[in-house]
């Protein structure tokens, strides 16, 4: 038996109806395959029953003993079904509730003997067992404790039903001849169970340690399958071709003497290491890290200007139209002094510069540019792929803010050209990587860091102020407005979705309000769903000074620069991860003036306070990623639900020992196998991931 044959929709087992199993399905889970990975949050160990004068209040405790004085009745108000009874031992009474579950009654009814489970508590009713699991016991059978999983309760289904359809699957299937994916010779080196063994004890475990290796196995092979496929991209990325770039320094000198710009320490040696990438017949696969201003556009500047020079075409993907037209407006101004086409594509039409000039071009223009060679460089957003253009020879593919680029991605890219090769690829983002997260995920690029700040950038003063004392804050913003300088608004969303118990700052309401608040300033606002003429016109208001308080929402968080900002107020601050924070008022502090970021949280709990007072204290993008990664767990760092990054990987992110080991034994069977010649099951399992790992 295979995994796949477990692949069998939920309705179709024998004690799922279609309303369960609908239920099932808005939690992502369709199949039987699915409800075994469905794993118990907790276990109870119940295997020490308790007599009723010794049970713990607020505690799950078994309690073995004779139930009596059943009872059934309804709460009109809350439309209830309430169970009622007692359970004695020899050391006294309890009382007993079950709520829903009207069978009950019948069920216990004659004054069975029982062990029960569950948690007594306290409250304007006096004490009682609430809702416990229970079992009806012979007069003189022994009792035998449990460990009893405990899932987490999907709608109105009961973690007991889940763990009692668990525990008909486990019995209905072979599971003795379940086939495990993966290789033996991992498995001995991990030290960890067999498949087959893994899924039932971590179902129905008879000791605690049962349950540690089973997690430990599913742990270790999340992060082991990525591994795998990133390992495997790396060493098939060498078999393929691209052009080599000979370095040219007189070029570099004459480009960086004409814009008056002199390369850090750093900078040198980030660029000295794509250098050396170029200059290598197979694609340069790397990421710079660098804080906001530290000079990574610089360092792809430098790199296309060689891959222009050798003569071929540089592809530049940005995350937002808004930083897609800023990067041409660079790109324009910096190459003014060369005969390098430069272009702009954002849907439909966009521009074509040359020498520092520029004039609007259809798509079909842009395409013609391209085709002809007059074009040396194509600035667009990641929509630039599906474009499906047929770019002639691309040497180098530069994208902003996004970490991965896989072979597939490159060649969708290229299926409309005839060249052979691929190009070499050029990542930067401002958005610091935890260690851990660097190896469990992007391991496959080699990574340059630009350790040194821009000359002259002081980190911005920032503040948490509760929104009680928001008055003050707007008072400050006064101040800074009659200095002549700007300041940025940012919130949590555009406008109103549903109901909430608690306010969400909208870009719309707060753009009204702030309107208000400012009579005397202009005031503009700025969203992702605005048209990208919109948005351009909007900026190039910011840029001349007609706006002094721009609203927006998140959609500045990357690349914009406003060298007047000196103040941005996040409001719902605790809505944002640290790194994006630090990223959104890294749009501050451009310049010499001094620049503040005021972190205004809706609802104040302590998690939310002890994350936002880091970036009170810290302005180290790395230290403050590591918190963040402590603080909140990866699922929520990386976007779970968008990552396609399994759950289990998520977890086992928290153990680096685990991280280490799978990437260790990873990098070993791929050197020796790297296309998994001979184990067909764990390439079935790599291929369930390349989403993730080309995403």
């Amino acid at each position: 038996m295979k995994l796949e044959d477990l692949e069998i929709p939920l309705e179709n087992f024998k004690g799922i109806g279609p309303k369960t199993a609908l239920k099932f399905q808005k939690y992502g889970i369709n199949t039987i395959k699915d409800l075994l990975y469905f794993f118990p949050y907790r276990y109870d160990d119940l295997r020490e029953v308790r007599k009723i004068k010794e049970a713990p209040i607020n505690e799950n405790s078994v309690i073995v003993g004779r139930i009596k004085n059943i009872k059934l009745f309804s709460t009109p108000k809350k439309r209830m079904v309430i169970v009622q009874g007692i359970v004695e031992d020899e050391t006294g009474a309890l009382k007993v509730i079950w709520y829903n579950q009207a069978y009950i009654a019948k069920i216990l009814s004659g004054g069975p003997r029982v062990m029960l489970y569950g948690k007594i508590v306290k409250d304007k009713y006096g004490l009682y067992l609430s809702n416990p699991d229970f079992k009806i016991l012979k007069e003189r059978e022994k009792i035998k404790g449990e460990i009893i999983p405990v899932y987490r309760e999907i709608s109105d289904i009961p973690s007991s039903f889940t763990r009692r359809l668990i525990a008909e699957i486990i019995k209905k299937f072979p599971f003795q001849r379940l086939q495990d994916p993966l290789p033996e010779i991992v498995k001995i080196k991990a030290n960890i169970p067999e498949l087959a063994k893994a899924l039932i004890n971590i179902h129905k475990p008879t000791t605690l340690e049962e349950v540690r290796e089973s997690k430990r196995r599913f742990l270790f092979e999340e992060i082991f399958y990525v591994q795998l496929k990133i390992n495997q991209e790396k060493v098939l990325l060498k078999l393929e071709k691209s052009p080599t770039i000979r370095y040219d320094p007189q070029l570099i000198e004459d480009f960086l003497n004409k814009i008056n710009i002199t390369l850090t320490k750093s900078q040198k040696e980030v660029f000295d290491e794509v250098v050396k990438d170029l200059q290598k017949p197979y694609p340069m696969n790397r990421l710079i890290q660098g804080e906001t201003g530290s000079g990574k556009t610089l360092i792809a500047e430098l790199t296309a200007l060689l891959v222009m020079k050798a003569g071929y075409l540089v592809i530049f993907m940005a995350p937002t139209e808004i930083l897609a037209n800023q990067h041409f407006q660079r790109f324009l101004k910096d190459f003014a002094h060369y005969d390098l086409g430069v272009g702009l594509l954002i849907k439909n039409s966009g521009y074509f510069g040359l020498h520092g000039f520029r004039s609007y071009k259809s798509k079909d223009d842009i395409l013609r540019l391209v085709l002809n060679k007059k074009i040396n460089i194509l600035i667009g957003t990641h929509a630039l792929i599906e474009a499906k253009i047929p770019y002639p020879d691309v040497g180098l593919v530069i994208i902003d803010e996004q970490q991965r680029f896989g072979v597939n991605q490159r060649k969708k890219l290229l299926e409309k050209s005839s060249q052979t090769y691929l190009p070499h690829f050029l990542s930067m983002t401002a958005t610091p990587i935890p260690r851990t997260l660097y190896l469990a995920f992007y391991g496959d690029l080699d990574l340059s860091i630009l350790k040194e700040k821009p000359p002259g950038r002081k980190d911005v003063k920032t503040f948490v102020v509760d929104k009680e004392n928001i008055n003050e804050v707007w008072s400050f913003v006064k101040k800074e407005l009659e200095k002549g300088h700007q300041v940025f608004v940012i919130c949590p969303r555009i406008e109103k979705k549903e109901e909430s118990k608690y306010e969400v700052r909208t870009v719309k309401e707060e753009y009204v309000k702030i309107q208000k608040l400012f009579p005397d300033f202009k005031v503009g606002m700025l969203h992702g769903r605005m048209k990208s003429n919109e948005k351009e016109m909007i900026m190039k208001k910011m840029e001349n000074g007609e706006i002094q308080i721009l609203v927006c929402s998140s959609v500045v968080e990357v690349g914009i620069d406003f060298p007047l900002a000196t103040v941005i107020v996040i409001e719902g601050a605790e809505r944002f991860g640290l790194a994006q924070l630090h990223q959104l008022r890294g749009r501050v502090g451009r310049s010499i003036h001094e620049s503040y970021c005021f972190l205004i949280p809706e609802i104040y709990t302590p998690l939310s306070y002890k994350r936002l007072k880091i970036l009170e204290e810290s302005y180290d993008a790395f230290y403050i990623a590591e918190k963040d990664l402590e603080l909140r767990g990866p699922g929520e760092l990386l976007g779970e639900r968008q990552s396609g990054i399994p759950d289990l990987a998520m977890e086992a992110l928290s153990n680096i020992e685990i991280v280490n080991l799978a990437q260790k034994l990873a990098q070993e069977f791929i050197s020796q196998n790297p296309k998994l010649e001979g184990y067909p099951l764990l390439r079935q399992e790599l291929e369930k991931r390349k989403d993730f790992v080309l995403s």
